[in-house]
């Protein structure tokens, strides 16, 4: 696998170090008058990978799995394959003049979740972004692969109304004193009709005005209203705040003025400005009058309507409170506009600095983002809207590269200091740069690969490098499919969504302690212990005397040594993820292993080629096993199926929500699986073994991790980089650290193509 460190012992050349190897272990299948899958190596030479070298990263992939000679071939001995893989892994990386050049990245967008961070951490402000902005787009497994980002005229509305979230919290001016009270009276209301002393919906609808708010935050908003009624129902109000927050449906049974009652209800807002406040009428009843039958009308009156608050004011925020006593110290009394428009000229360069991740910004700059407002508003009001601009403009949501410098001979240049600390942050607090990082920055220190190296392990020390294992051990283990899914409550009784977030949490935990800690990533494939509360402790039939330590707020780690849980492969946030809703999916649990574990997901199945679903006429008295079996003999699923299926089966010692099946099922006595290589295991301790002694799931760790951290798919050029971190890690101990370390300290994290911009459709 070390390619670096035995491509020299094999040499450069075809006949030499792949011409045996083909001949004597794929001619046979892939040549002459037997050419299976379209490959033919009969005729190849040196000249071949150059030509199709997609073809040679499929079988460089199919020889590192066993796959390839299959079962009942001559195989290869341990020492041929790993001389051959070598050979072929180093001539991939290689171009014609032994320069590869780093690979170009497309223009990065912030996630949801880096825009939630660079709102907290910038501002001080606590958003949900998901409520505002679109979903991001997941790409070779991550959601910020650049690739697989856009933005679209909608989307930008998204980004729009967010941005003014922000900006009314940020820059919050809460005077001491009660909350503001803001009353409308009929007059004032529109969406019905004024009559007397009241306003009346005499259909279902709408009646309000728009309320003048401050800022984001809770207000309550309260209304005295009465029904006209009639049919079997009284009236059915609710109250309302702005276009997103509603409130509570209530009944309004009061059927004359005097008897008026006053609803109310706490709301939030997001955003301020004129915000829509009223009543909705819900359920209009009207029958007219017919063959001597009364008609009946049911109407809503409202007689006022308040707006109190924000109640959530605590005073003007720390931004607003600095704003403020830069422009009393510039200004020093003076009255004159121009000593305040350049006070606010200096406070929005330095904002936009900080927002920018830039080294400065020029007074142009500035000038253009407090024309965004009426120069005689007041200066919250223009640092509002010039702040708005910076959270709305590309170079806050994007992340521009330019590189600084001349070119290097693999056409790359050394990104800027500003431009590391962007994709520091990123990678290891899926947020943005702090004042302290953007200092760094400023001060030349992120200028060498050692100040790098230094800046990311002082990183990862902070508590915000929990959002790396957190945003990054989701995605890598495809545990995102938890939110939203739920077994079958007839099949799993007593089931809880508590359970699914203490699932989600033990796997979190384990991954954290695996990078503070420094512990082997080996412990990922055969660890035994882990970290559960007492809802985990009972799914894994763990008691008192299993428990290891005490780590405070329920939860304890915990020795799995007298069970067969081993790792990654024991969680039952995996377990759950790959079952389906009524029963475990041998097929998805051995696709997982294949594609998270060992980096080689299977392809898709072909069109029209369906799952395994309920058991079909005449299967009735078959095994699952032995469904499968007749599932694995059409051909169009057969190749893929013996990969995935044997994997899957030393994983049914489990249920489909993570417990261990009763001794006497069927299903756990049947959890021997073979791989294509010949290897077998029963159960899922044996499996964990198996897997312990595969040098790829190191590398497809690291790979993944890669793709994470470089924001992009990994090409052949990529190779290089891969084998260096691999080469970079202690063999009996790898570590997690150590794995991000090395990306970071990579010309491809630190470096970016001086070549035009690629968009990669791999």
């Amino acid at each position: 696998m070390l390619a670096l460190l035995l491509v020299l012992a094999v040499g450069d050349g075809f006949d030499d170090a792949a011409r045996p190897f083909l001949e004597a272990h794929c001619i046979r299948c892939h040549g002459g008058a037997s050419v299976q899958g379209d490959l033919d190596l009969s005729a190849a030479d040196a000249g071949a990978l150059a030509r199709r070298p997609e073809e040679w990263d499929w079988l460089l992939e199919r020889v590192e799995l066993g796959e390839m000679p299959p079962a009942g071939e001559a195989a290869p001995s341990a020492d041929e394959r790993q001389r051959f893989t070598a050979w072929l892994r180093a001539q991939l990386g290689a171009t014609s003049d032994g320069v590869v050049p780093l690979p170009a990245v497309p223009l990065r967008r912030l996630t949801v979740a880096e825009y939630a961070a660079a709102a907290r951490d910038l501002f001080d402000v606590s958003i949900d972004a998901r409520r505002y902005l679109p979903e991001d787009a997941v790409g070779h497994g991550f959601d910020h692969v650049s690739a697989s980002q856009s933005l679209s005229d909608l989307d930008f509305r998204r980004y729009l109304e967010a941005a003014e979230a922000v900006a009314d919290r940020a820059l919050a001016a809460d005077e001491p004193g009660p909350p503001r009270v803001r009353r409308f009276v009929p007059s004032d209301l529109s969406g019905g009709v004024a009559r007397g002393q009241a306003h009346w919906l005499n259909t279902q609808g709408v009646a309000g005005a728009r309320a003048p708010l401050p800022r984001a935050g809770e207000y309550l908003v309260r209304a005295q209203v009465w029904g006209m009624q009639a049919g079997d129902e009284v009236c059915e109000i609710r109250l309302v705040l702005g276009e997103r927050g509603r409130g509570l449906v209530e009944q309004a049974p009061a059927a004359r003025a005097e008897d008026a009652e006053i609803y109310e209800a706490r709301l939030r807002v997001e955003a301020g400005g004129d915000v829509l406040a009223g009543v909705e009428f819900r359920n209009d009843f009207y029958r007219p009058a017919k063959d001597g039958r009364r008609g009946a009308d049911r109407n809503l009156a409202i007689e006022w309507v308040e707006v109190v608050g924000p109640l959530d004011q605590s005073g003007p925020t720390e931004l607003w409170t600095r704003c403020s006593e830069v422009l009393a110290r510039a200004t020093d009394g003076r009255p004159e506009a121009g000593a305040r428009e350049a006070a606010l000229a200096s406070l929005v360069a330095q904002m936009a600095a900080t927002t920018w991740r830039v080294e400065a910004v020029d007074s142009e700059d500035a000038r253009r983002l407090l024309s965004l407002s009426d120069p005689a508003a007041d200066p919250r009001s223009r640092l509002r809207s010039a702040l708005v601009g910076m959270l709305v403009s590309p170079r806050f949501l994007f992340k521009p590269e330019v590189g600084t410098g001349e070119e290097d001979a693999r056409r790359s240049r050394r990104l800027s200091g500003h431009e590391v600390a962007t994709r520091l942050s990123g990678f290891l607090w899926a947020g943005v740069p702090d004042r302290e990082l953007l200092d760094l920055a400023q001060a030349g220190a992120l200028d060498t690969e050692e100040g790098v190296l230094a800046a990311a392990e002082a990183m990862l020390e902070d508590a915000r490098a929990d959002a790396f294992v957190r945003a990054f051990g989701e995605q890598w283990l495809q545990l995102r499919v938890l939110a939203t899914k739920r077994p079958d409550r007839r099949a799993f009784p007593g089931f809880s969504t508590r359970l699914i977030r203490s699932m989600v949490e033990e796997t979190a935990r384990v991954l954290l302690r695996s990078l503070r800690e420094e512990r082997s990533l080996w412990e990922l494939i055969d660890g035994t212990e882990t970290v559960v509360d007492t809802r985990l402790a009972k799914l894994y039939g763990l008691d008192r005397s299993d428990r290891l330590e005490n780590l405070g707020d329920g939860w304890f780690v915990s020795d799995l040594s007298g069970t067969e849980r081993r790792g990654l492969l024991g969680h039952a946030s995996v377990l759950f993820a790959t079952s389906e809703s009524t029963r475990t999916s041998p097929v998805k649990r051995g696709k997982w292993v294949l594609d998270v574990l060992l980096g080689s997901a299977p392809p898709p199945p072909p069109p029209g080629v369906d799952g395994l679903g309920e058991a079909a006429e005449g299967e009735e008295g078959l095994s699952f096993r032995e469904r499968f079996a007749r599932h694995r003999a059409d051909p169009n699923c057969a190749a893929c199926h013996a990969r995935m299926d044997p994997l899957g089966f030393g994983l049914e010692a489990y249920t489909a929500i993570g417990a261990l099946r009763a001794p006497e099922d069927p299903l756990r006595l049947d959890a021997a699986g073979e791989l294509p290589d010949g290897r077998t295991f029963t159960g899922p301790a044996e499996l964990a073994a198996v897997l312990r002694a595969e040098d790829r799931f190191l590398e497809a760790f690291v790979e993944r991790v890669s793709v994470y951290g470089l924001g992009r798919a990994l090409q052949r050029a990529d190779r290089t980089m891969v084998a260096g971190i691999i080469q970079g890690l202690d063999p009996g101990r790898p570590t997690m650290k150590r794995v991000i370390l090395g990306v970071v300290a990579s010309d491809e994290f630190q470096r970016i193509s001086a070549g035009p911009t690629e968009v990669d459709h791999e």
